[in-house]
């Protein structure tokens, strides 16, 4: 069995909306086994009625919940019966392989740091977007490490090239975020992690533009957390506005279209990366897969998912062999 443990606290949304995606991550994967932490009456009285395997699913009753308000140190700390400090409890035990939470992002740093431990230098925030053609590269670190040392980009390097052969892709290509492709362009940190790069055992090919993102020969994007965050911001916000442009022009030419509906549809859930996708934090002896906070039945059904993949292909064991 692959286990899983689910905060199911600390989104937008109530259990009772969440729990839904349990269930059909439970049904699409037979050798799952899933751990709900929260409140338990709130837990049960969700779960009521529906149609799983009651064999592959526990509940861990943790009735408080760390709210985004809250000091993140004083609430995993003082909130030790917390859906998130238990789910992270359940990997620190070893009974849990993976950890799925849309919980509050400062309590799950201050949780793994203080809780789980560290199997890389710098642990990192990756996301996992689409290039055009539909094949996922991932950016890393997308908002962990705002101010990082050149040598902390390696480490991010041989992350994202541990999580890409976790999700099936045998041999990725590093490339590094920089405002050139040749190797002497760029600010002291991106010229001294070129250098770093070139001598790592990673397969790095050059540094990378902005404009050749989605359409460029990287597996693995490197960048410090602060230039990450923005352009994985960045290549939402302009792909769902160019998106709301091309509704609003449809609209007003009056065209209602089923097939350019579809379009739509599948465009935005390729680019939408904060409701369906989660951010993978690496670097510990388990894999914290976080959730938006306006996560819905959908998004928990997709993060438990990524999750298990994650598991089941022993991310941590490939993080220490690229280590």
């Amino acid at each position: 069995m692959i286990e899983v443990a689910v905060d199911i606290q600390g989104a937008d949304n109530p259990p009772s909306e969440l729990i839904s995606g349990v269930f059909d991550a439970l049904n699409d994967n037979k050798d799952l086994f899933v751990y709900v932490c929260g409140d338990k009456a709130a837990i049960e009285q969700a779960v009521s009625g529906k149609a799983y395997d009651k064999k592959r699913l526990a509940v861990i009753d943790a009735p408080q919940t760390i709210l985004n308000t809250d000091n993140p140190v004083d609430a995993v700390n003082g909130k030790k019966d917390s859906s998130l400090v238990s789910a992270v409890e359940l990997c620190r035990a070893g009974k849990a392989k993976a950890l799925v939470t849309c919980g509050a992002t400062g309590a799950i740093f201050v949780a793994a740091m203080l809780m789980l431990k560290k199997i890389a230098d710098c642990p990192a925030l990756l996301c996992e977007p689409r290039k055009i053609d539909g094949t996922p590269f991932c950016i890393v670190d997308c908002g962990a490490n705002v101010d990082c040392r050149a040598e902390k980009l390696v480490s991010f390097a041989k992350l994202g090239c541990a999580y890409m052969k976790a999700i099936g892709t045998e041999k990725p290509k590093v490339v590094l975020l920089n405002n050139g492709a040749e190797d002497k362009k760029g600010s002291a940190l991106t010229k001294k992690a070129n250098e770093l790069l070139r001598a790592s055992s990673v397969d790095f090919i050059g540094n990378l533009e902005g404009t050749q993102i989605l359409t460029g020969e990287g597996d693995v994007v490197v960048c410090e957390g602060f230039s990450g965050n923005i352009l994985l911001k960045t290549m939402e916000g302009v792909a769902l506005g160019v998106l709301k442009e091309i509704d609003t022009a449809m609209n007003k030419l009056g065209i209602d279209s089923d097939g350019y509906k579809k379009l739509h549809d599948k465009l935005y859930k390729k680019y939408n990366y904060t409701e369906l996708d989660g951010a993978v934090l690496l670097g510990f002896s388990a894999p914290i897969i976080k959730g938006h906070g306006a996560a819905t039945a959908e998004t928990v059904y997709h993060i438990i998912k990524s999750a298990y993949i994650l598991a089941r292909n022993d991310i941590s064991e490939k993080i220490r062999q690229e280590i």
